[in-house]
Parts: structure tokens; sequence; C-alpha cells
């Protein structure tokens, strides 16, 4: 799969793939690159430059040169086409090199520099580090401001918040949905001891903590959903299957929420770490 959102910023790079290492592919040290792992190969090696046939008929245009991530340790590799007409590309793992992935680990590749970083890890911590991106240290004095009347607690937000939310469009947001769950109306609610009104959270189902990767402001109406607390503490933490429910929920609720960054269903899946890593 190519790099979304999170992966571009996680590792600084604007190219980039990853995928699951089979038992296969670990037993026989070989892994067959496709879609987007072969593009980005055959794109910074050039395919005129990759040897064609066994690694022994040219170790030395076999061995491509890669940085370890994350510590940069440079290691070789071998990649070649096994069979004359090139539709198969092998790159080979190596124990000895540094690099043989275990089997169900994540393994991903980004250009950065000028060089082809290369670098393993488990699928949990692979969701993990990229769904921490979009979280923000001041998501809960936001929250906090909009079921309070208190002007203190609306002054912190406004001097601590990063990326500057408008507690007023959260609000019309909840107005809009009548005080409503989006994701499920029937959810029942508790009323705020402050406003006398059902207790909702605004989420920004694209992360406003992306805000100072992207142009296009996303703290606008179309990008606030009205959620109850349990929705959305699922929607950041809940199991793949649920996760993804609530956002195709939103998602078909909202469609051109879409359109603010152009964005497709399996891009808000990887925002959230819930995407088939294939």
């Amino acid at each position: 799969m190519k790099f979304g959102i999170s992966q571009k910023i996680k590792f600084g790079s604007d190219e980039g793939s990853y995928s699951i290492v089979t038992e296969r592919e670990h037993f026989d040290s070989q892994i067959t690159a496709t879609d987007s792992e072969a593009e980005l190969l055959l794109n910074f090696f050039g395919r005129e430059n990759i040897n064609i046939g066994n690694v022994a008929s040219d170790k030395a245009k076999s061995g491509k040169n890669f940085k370890l991530s994350p510590q940069g340790k440079s290691i070789t590799l071998n990649l070649v086409f096994p069979k004359p007409n090139k539709t198969e590309l092998r790159l080979y793992l190596s124990s000895t090199a540094g690099f043989k992935p275990e089997p169900n680990f994540v393994w991903f590749m980004f250009i950065k520099n000028g060089d082809l970083w290369i670098g393993s890890m488990p699928e949990a911590d692979w969701r993990n580090e990229n769904s921490i991106i979009i979280y923000d240290e001041s998501e809960e004095i936001y929250q906090d401001s909009l079921a309070e009347l208190d002007e203190i607690k609306i002054t912190n937000l406004k001097a601590r918040d990063v990326f500057a939310r408008d507690r007023n469009l959260a609000i019309k947001r909840i107005q809009l949905e009548k005080y409503t769950c989006e994701y499920d109306p029937s959810h029942n609610l508790f009323d705020s001891r402050h406003t006398k009104l059902p207790y909702l959270e605004a989420h920004h189902l694209i992360p406003i903590s992306l805000q100072k990767e992207i142009v296009q402001k996303l703290d606008v109406i179309e990008n606030i959903f009205s959620l109850c607390p349990f929705c959305h503490r699922a929607i950041h933490h809940a199991n793949i299957d649920l996760t993804r429910k609530i956002i195709n929920r939103l998602v078909d609720k909202r469609p051109q929420v879409t359109g603010i960054i152009n964005l497709q269903i399996v891009d808000f899946y990887r925002l959230y770490s819930v995407e088939d890593i294939c």
C-alpha cells in the first residue's frame, strides 16, 4: 500500500509503501514486490539497473543499498528479476544484513534525502504509531468548552488550542443534529450539569491535528460531527470493525467531507489505522 497522510508525516516522506510479511515470505527469505512496492523500487533504482536472473549471475548488479530504519545503518539487500519476462520483482531478506522481518510484521520503504529506507515492526506497533499522529493535547479542553458556560474554560481553550478551533462551529453542528449522536441517534445521553442540554462531543473526521500539514481549513462545519462520548472514544480506540462502521456511517451521512482534501474511504481508514494491510 502507498503511504497515506499519517505515514508521510511520521517518516517525513511523500513516497513510501508498506505491507504484511507472510509466513511463506519469512520462511523463503524473499518477498515478491507488487503494486506500490514494485513501483517504488523500480522508480528509485531504475528498471535497467536491476539484474535479470538469479543473484549469482551478477552479484554486483543484484546488490542494492538501503538505509535501515530507524537508525539509518547502511545495508545491502539483493533485488532481481528472477525471470526474463521481468514480471516478477524479488527482494531477498537477510538476517546477516539485518533485515529479516518476522511473519505478520509490517515491512515498509520510503524515500528520504535521496536514500531508500527500509524497516519493519509488529502490526500492532505500526497501527499504534500511525494513529498517535492524529491526537493533540488540547482536545480535552476543546471538548470541555462545548459543555461549559464558564468563560474561564473558553478563554483557556483560546489560549492553548494549538489548532485554533472555533467552539461556536462545534456547537452549531450539535444544534443542527438536534442534540443527537450522528453515528446512532438512538444512543442514550446524559445532560450537561452546566448547559442542561444533552452532552455531546465534536469530532473532526479529518483530524484537526493534521492542519499544520494541510493548506485547506479543517475546522469547517462539514468536517465536524456530533458524537456521543461512547462513539467518540470508539472511533479512536475501538476494534477495527467498529471503527470502520463509524467512519462509514459518518462519510455516508455527509459525503462532502471527502472533498475537503480529496479523500477516499480507504484514506479515512489509514488516518485511523484500521485499513487492510496487504
